[in-house]
């Protein structure tokens, strides 16, 4: 029953792992609550690196982000874009099965009660997470 229970415990290891992604995050010095958001994918698994820069309208222009969706940081996964506060669990089901010609989500703004802003325990509402696409389209992914 123990090497059972070891074997159980390992393969619900091996399947995080699988899950975590290698995230580069582009971000204000000074933002909190994007290092928040970090943290949180951070606390999930994911290997995060960030950059600092006090340009980033002009990498948000470069990954080719709509500037209505805006938010106060950028992330890059796997070649698609994700904006502003998304929730963990919706950045892993879009790339589970990203949907035909997506190049991304996004949280426009900075709702208080998304992840990195709300405050501990709060759970999260009262914001929509965007897919953008390649086509200029927006539709909606999620609804909180």
């Amino acid at each position: 029953m123990n090497s059972f229970r070891l074997m159980l415990v390992a393969g619900i290891q091996i399947f995080v792992f699988a899950m975590a992604e290698s995230i580069t995050v582009y971000k204000s010095p000074t933002c909190g609550c994007c290092s928040q958001w970090v943290s949180i994918m951070e606390e999930a698994g994911h290997e995060v690196t960030v950059h600092h820069s006090d340009s980033l309208q002009s990498i948000k222009d470069d990954l080719g982000l709509p500037p209505q969706l805006a938010s106060c940081h950028s992330a890059v996964i796997n070649g698609y874009v994700f904006e502003g506060h998304i929730p963990e669990a919706d950045i892993l089901s879009f790339l589970e099965n990203p949907p035909q010609g997506a190049r991304g989500l996004a949280v426009p703004g900075m709702p208080a009660r998304s992840p990195g802003m709300a405050r501990p325990g709060q759970s999260y509402k009262d914001f929509n997470v965007i897919a953008f696409h390649e086509d200029n389209r927006f539709t909606l992914y999620r609804k909180y």
